[in-house]
Formats: C-alpha cells, structure tokens, sequence
C-alpha cells in the first residue's frame, strides 16, 4: 500500500481542471482544423457552434459518464456523438447564416481527431493534473504506473479480498467515504462487478470500473465507467443536467437587475456580507456551500444560542425542524426574503456549477441525517434541488416526516417528466407564500 497525502477536495478540483483544460483544446482544434479544411469560413460563431453541439452531444450519449474525464476513441459513443453534431448543425447552418457551410475534408479531419487523437490528448492533460484513488486490483500484474498514465494516482493499492473491509474501516457509520474520492476497480473477472454491485449500495462514493488494462483497449474501446446505484443514469439523467444548465444560465441572465437591487438593500439595511455560504450535503454526501442571500444579521449564531438557552418553546421548535418562525435574527429585509424566496435566487449558482439541480431533495445539515437513515438515505444518491415535492407541497406547514418521505418518494418515482411538472407548481407555490419563512 502507498499513500501521499493529497485531500479530496484537491483532487476534485484537479478533475474539474482536466475537463475544462481538454474542452478548451477541443476548441483550439476545432479552429485550426476550420483554418485549414475551410478556409473560406471565416466566422467565429461556427466554431463556437460546432464546439458547443459537440459538447452538449457527447454529454448526452454519455462521453462524460465516468464523472471525471471526457472519453473520446473508436468507440459507440464517440460516433454517436460526432454524428448528432454533424447533423444538427447541418440544420443549424440551413437556420443561421452566421454558422457557415463546412467542408466534407474538414469533417473528415475533426472525425480522425475524435477517433483517434483526442484519446492521447486527454491522457497528456489528465498526467498534469492526476487523481487520487484507491485501486482495487487482483496483483496478477502490476497495473499501477498503466493507471498514473490515464491520471489515476493509486494513493492506496488493496486487493479485491480486502475491499468489504477497507470500506468498513473507512467509511463513517452512516456509509459515507471522505478519504479518497474514487475507487478504481479492476473488474476484468466478472466477479469482481459482483462483489461491487453488492458493496456499493451501502456506501457513498464513486467506484470506477476498469475491464481492460491494455493501451490499445484504452484509446479505441473500453473506457472507465462508474459502477454502483444511480450510477448508469441513461440519457434522461443527463438530459436532466442539460435542463438544469440551460435554465439556471438563462434564469441568472434574466434576473440579474432584480438580484443586483436585492443585494443593494441588504447591504444598506444592515452590515455585513450580502451573500451566506451555509455547509449543506450534496450527492454521495459530499459537503458544499448552498448559496443564499443573507437574511440574518451578522451575529445571528450568538443570538441562536441566547434563545436556545433562555426560551424552552423555541428550543423545542428549533429542534423538531431546524426553523423559528417568528425568528428574531432575521432582519427586516431578510424576513421579506424568505416570504418570498428571493433569498434562494443565489443556489441557481450552485445548479450552474453541478452542486445541486433544479429539482430534487433538499440539502440538509449533517444533523438531520439521522431523519432519513429508515429510509436507506436514499435521497444521497442525487444531487440536492432548488425546488421539490417537499416545497410545492407545504413546505414548513408539514412535518418532518412527511418531507422525508416526500424527498425519498422523489428519487424513488423520479421522472423528467415529473421534474417539469414540480417546476411548474412551484411558481404559484412561491407566490401563496405557504410555509416560507
């Protein structure tokens, strides 16, 4: 075993810096191949179109599916993904004019660098910024420096024998795994999949699976995949994520005067900072900053705990749902908020950044797990949401009971469908004001 120390939250960061460094020269590329398959188009906006289509299209068939890295190569989703971006910008181009007409020489180009180029370009960028794993292997073959070459830095090495107690060893009673945020599994034998599929449900960490450690299978078939539940999403989970980055841009665009003017009156009516960052659990229980204009005065903890210890019936409010109702470090402005849950508007940064969704659970403090652990904590395997069942039905007016199995009916029942519909209902839901304070 070897360990070196980097946290997971670096590595995390290092995961994101690897996407947004490989679509970026995806960008780079797709210029120099207009330049020199089409020099006759000249404009900026058909680069940036066909970059555009092409992301939003490998997302969707699943390119990004192991949460950590784009895969490209000769492979299924690859030419799926190349053949919606060739169609539907071919329709786009019939619509705008601003997108010119491309040559069959210039997609022939882009087509080789998918199949065969982009796949070593990813391993070149994932080297500079490699992540943390445990890795799970069977040491019939040393397949570690394989592993350092597609940026997996094997921190702990085990074999497969010593998962079940590992996981026992590392996890915190309720499944959670801080440690490491991954786990690479060699699943070249069937029954190592097996073994995973019957561990993973109890823990909340992404567990990679890897069936061939060859090179050549790498660049031009096989390419890591998440194992575990929830983690074949399909295309509808994805299309989720689409809707949510599609609204959440526009809805920020749209509603920028009206949050640049609610941050103006926070900061004239009381001092302090306009936005609170307040730690929230998001998906696999990982903890993030949920994001809300601040509606508290600035020494609002101190005031808490003076209630706490003067005022019995607040106390046993606040300990049956976490909320006073007739709040007293809430501000004037801020009380008018939270009627209105204008001081939410700021979490559509957080669905923009992929720590929440529009619709889902929502995000609780790690106090409150201990009301969903009948429930399996089910509601963990998804991203937290904006809105939910929860809020378009009563929000605070019902029990804590009643919103745990609200959210757990949602990731039980979940349809996008059924997302829309919840968007839908939370408009009136917000203007009766029923339950927000």
């Amino acid at each position: 075993m070897n360990s070196n120390g980097k946290n997971a939250p670096e590595s995390a960061q290092n995961s994101a810096a690897v996407v947004a460094l490989e679509l970026l020269f995806l960008l780079l590329i797709i210029a120099i191949l207009r330049l020199i398959f089409s020099p006759n188009s000249t404009g900026a906006t058909t680069v940036l179109m066909i970059w555009l289509l092409l992301t939003l299209a490998s997302y969707l068939v699943g390119e990004f599916e192991s949460a950590t890295r784009i895969n490209y190569g000769l492979t299924t989703r690859t030419q799926a993904a190349f053949a919606l971006t060739f169609v539907t910008y071919g329709l786009v181009h019939q619509l705008w004019s601003w997108c010119e007409e491309l040559t069959i020489a210039f997609w022939l180009a882009f087509w080789t660098y998918l199949t065969f180029i982009a796949p070593l370009v990813g391993i070149l960028i994932r080297r500079m910024f490699p992540q943390q794993v445990l890795f799970v292997t069977d040491f019939n073959q040393d397949k570690r420096q394989l592993l350092r070459w597609w940026g997996f830095d094997c921190a702990e090495t085990i074999p497969i024998d010593a998962l079940s107690e590992w996981l026992h060893q590392n996890a915190e009673p309720v499944g959670r795994v801080s440690r490491l945020p991954l786990i690479v599994i060699d699943t070249t034998d069937l029954r190592t999949e097996q073994l995973v599929s019957t561990l993973a449900p109890c823990y909340f960490i992404d567990f990679i699976g890897v069936r061939s450690f060859r090179m050549s299978a790498y660049l031009l078939g096989p390419h890591p995949r998440l194992l575990g539940p929830f983690a074949h999403e399909g295309i509808n989970r994805r299309l989720k994520r689409l809707i949510d980055i599609f609204i959440s841009a526009t809805a920020l665009l749209v509603l920028s005067p009206l949050m640049l003017l609610v941050a103006l009156l926070i900061k004239l009516t009381s001092p302090g900072p306009v936005f609170y960052r307040h730690r929230r659990l998001g998906r696999n229980m990982r903890p993030f900053g949920v994001l809300k204009f601040r509606t508290m005065f600035v020494d609002a903890d101190r005031r808490l705990e003076e209630i706490l210890r003067t005022d019995p019936e607040k106390r046993a409010e606040f300990e049956k749902t976490f909320k006073l109702k007739n709040d007293p470090r809430v501000t004037s402005i801020g009380r008018f908020l939270r009627r209105t849950s204008l001081d939410e508007l700021p979490q559509l940064l957080n669905v923009l950044a992929g720590q929440m969704s529009l619709v889902g659970p929502r995000p609780i403090v790690e106090k409150e797990i201990q009301y969903y652990q009948d429930y399996s904590l089910l509601l963990f395997r998804v991203p937290p949401g904006l809105t939910g069942l929860w809020q378009v039905s009563g929000r605070t007016d019902t029990t804590y009971d009643e919103r745990v199995r609200l959210d757990t009916r949602y990731v039980r029942e979940w349809t996008i469908w059924g997302d829309l519909l919840i968007i839908l209902r939370t408009v009136p839901a917000v203007l009766a004001r029923k339950g927000a304070y």
